[in-house]
């Protein structure tokens, strides 16, 4: 009984049916993390020569691959979370709704690295203006320990789109809110 019960639940795990359009979001956001690292290395090895003139674009570009290379990491884990918990329950016997891979998830899941790469670039300016305002000398430089700081915010920022973008909501909002005095 034990063995018949084993193969029907194997059948089971057999008979899930992915669409296509569910492996091609899988592959392009690895895809994503292999662009992200080849445009760190080649930023960081100075193999686009007009890159070595301009340290601020360096860092913008560089803040830019460490949010996508967060972001997808990020859509990475959702997207494995997703097959997991629908193999998982088809495995335990559970019923669950399929994962339906219509166009707005294959969306969400395209845009997130590219959300990620401008937040990280955003990250940097916003911070690079906030030490200008704060520091009494108009030319600031960072080191490079901040630079690294920069690019873990980068990181940070790509990584946890969702929440990054909440918080700008939350500011804008506080920013542009009505007077009611007025």
């Amino acid at each position: 009984m034990a063995d018949d019960s084993h193969l029907r639940v194997q059948g089971e795990l057999t008979r899930i049916r992915r669409p296509k359009a569910c492996y091609v979001v899988g592959c392009v956001l690895v895809l994503f993390v292999f662009i992200a690292i080849i445009l760190i290395i080649a930023v960081h090895l100075n193999i686009v020569e007009r890159l070595t003139t301009s340290l601020m674009l360096r860092t913008h570009i560089m803040c830019g691959a460490f949010g996508m290379l967060g972001a997808a990491v990020a859509a990475i884990r959702k997207y494995y979370r997703t097959l997991i918990t629908e193999s998982t329950a088809t495995a335990e016997g559970h019923a669950t709704p399929p994962v339906i891979w219509d166009l707005g998830w294959i969306f969400y899941y395209m845009t997130r690295p590219l959300l990620g790469a401008i937040l990280g670039a955003l990250s940097f300016t916003l911070s690079f203006v906030g030490f200008q305002v704060l520091a009494t000398q108009p030319d600031i430089q960072i080191s490079e320990e901040g630079r690294y700081l920069l690019l873990a915010l980068a990181f940070v920022s790509g990584f946890a789109v969702s929440q990054v973008l909440d918080r700008l909501n939350s500011v804008a909002k506080e920013m542009f809110k009505a007077n009611k005095d007025t």
